[in-house]
């Protein structure tokens, strides 16, 4: 196999096994009738051999996914793959422990642990099999007001509206985008400030959209910047002229959409007799993410006093390159989606990706008070779905302190 090298194959192909073989035995036994095992036993194969030959095809040639600007075939392999396995996992560690348990005798713990990690399963399995269906339209608008005692009065009250990460091409139709622009077009908003990843990879994925851009409408503009999917670094080229065509026709695409696109720049906003700041950097991050950033560059010109908004796609950048290094006092990004997975109790948010960065969703501060908001995005890529990270609008007052 071309994609996945002999040595990993084997033990993938012996993990998966393992894991089917397991949790085919752990669900099997909850049931008693003859009939209902036999209808489980088929519908259990199928499934199953479905996913093993779709994901065996996919593995013998990746490059093929690397290449496609038809993301369908895509999102339903790494959806049915999460779907078929995560749950299926869950259930096989549940058969380890529970005959742990039974070679010490403890027969009622052993069935008590087994069917507590059944249940537990399907419960992911009809939360997976949701934030695919439904995940990606369920649009929140997430309000907070934050206080300055840098910002002029005359910006008193100012109403700054994010978006960010809207990977067109993880939606077949406008429909979704166009409700989150009537509901931006409802807030009445002063800036409207999108912070990257507008495709996964290709220009052509605007194709459709160009009305529902458009369509969102702010008093003071639109401004934009690039995140790392906008450079068409996750995709095989014919040619390099062809990546820079392409990377040409996402900047017009943004343009068209009515957004002043922001390249290592910034651009002064007049309101109410003062002067705002809109800086914009290209994509910044960590390995392997690109680093274009040139913040230097894009602040240049700026005066000390002035109230600056720092569009920045990787919330890194504002980590390592912005806090303790400048004054600017507001900082939006993207990019982590909020691992498009989470659990929402209590007013506590958890995803996974607090293990993989310190800023992955929401609001922080710095010891300067210097202020990071990081939007959850609004399209998917990778998993097509979201669970319990919805896809966000985020509504910023500013207020003087």
């Amino acid at each position: 196999m071309r994609g996945l090298g002999e040595n990993s194959a084997i033990i993938f192909t012996i993990l998966i096994i393992l894991i089917e073989t397991l949790a085919y035995y752990g669900t099997f036994r909850l049931f008693t009738r003859r009939t209902a095992r036999i209808l489980y036993s088929i519908t259990y194969a199928i499934f199953s051999i479905s996913f093993l030959v779709t994901w065996f095809m996919t593995m013998a040639d990746p490059s093929s996914i690397r290449g496609t600007q038809d993301y369908g075939f895509f999102y339903f392999v790494i959806g049915f793959s999460i779907l078929n396995t995560i749950p299926k996992t869950l259930v096989s560690i549940g058969m380890i422990i529970s005959g742990i348990m039974k070679l010490f005798r403890s027969k009622y713990a052993y069935k008590v642990v087994r069917n507590c990690f059944a249940i537990v399963a399907l419960g992911i399995s009809m939360s997976i099999a949701y934030g695919i269906a439904f995940g990606k339209r369920d649009i929140i608008v997430n309000k907070l007001d934050l206080t300055f005692n840098s910002l002029p009065k005359e910006l008193n009250g100012l109403k700054v509206v994010q978006i960010s990460d809207l990977h067109l091409g993880s939606f077949k139709s406008p429909r979704t985008l166009l409700l989150a622009a009537k509901e931006i077009n409802d807030m009445d908003a002063d800036l409207i400030l999108f912070t990257g990843d507008i495709v996964n990879n290709f220009a052509s994925e605007m194709n459709g959209f160009e009305d529902a851009l458009s369509y969102m409408k702010a008093k003071y503009g639109k401004y934009a910047i690039y995140g790392n999917h906008d450079y068409g670094d996750y995709s095989n080229w014919k040619s390099s002229l062809d990546k820079v065509e392409n990377h040409k026709s996402i900047a017009q695409g943004i343009v068209d959409g009515g957004f002043t696109l922001l390249r290592n720049e910034n651009a002064r906003v007049s309101i109410n007799d003062t002067s705002l700041y809109i800086v914009g950097v290209e994509n910044w991050g960590h390995a392997p993410f690109p680093q274009y950033a040139d913040l230097p560059k894009a602040t240049a010109g700026i005066p000390e006093s002035a109230f600056t908004i720092l569009l920045t796609h990787d919330p890194a950048h504002w980590s390592d390159e912005v806090i303790e290094k400048t004054n600017i006092p507001l900082s939006l990004s993207g990019h982590t989606h909020g691992g498009q997975f989470g659990v929402k109790l209590a007013e506590v948010t958890f995803s996974p990706m607090y293990f993989v960065t310190k800023t992955w969703a929401g609001l922080y501060h710095s010891n300067k008070n210097q202020k990071l908001y990081v939007n959850q995005g609004f399209g998917a890529v990778g998993f097509p779905g979201r669970i319990d990270m919805n896809p966000e609008i985020t509504m910023i007052t500013l207020e003087c302190e």
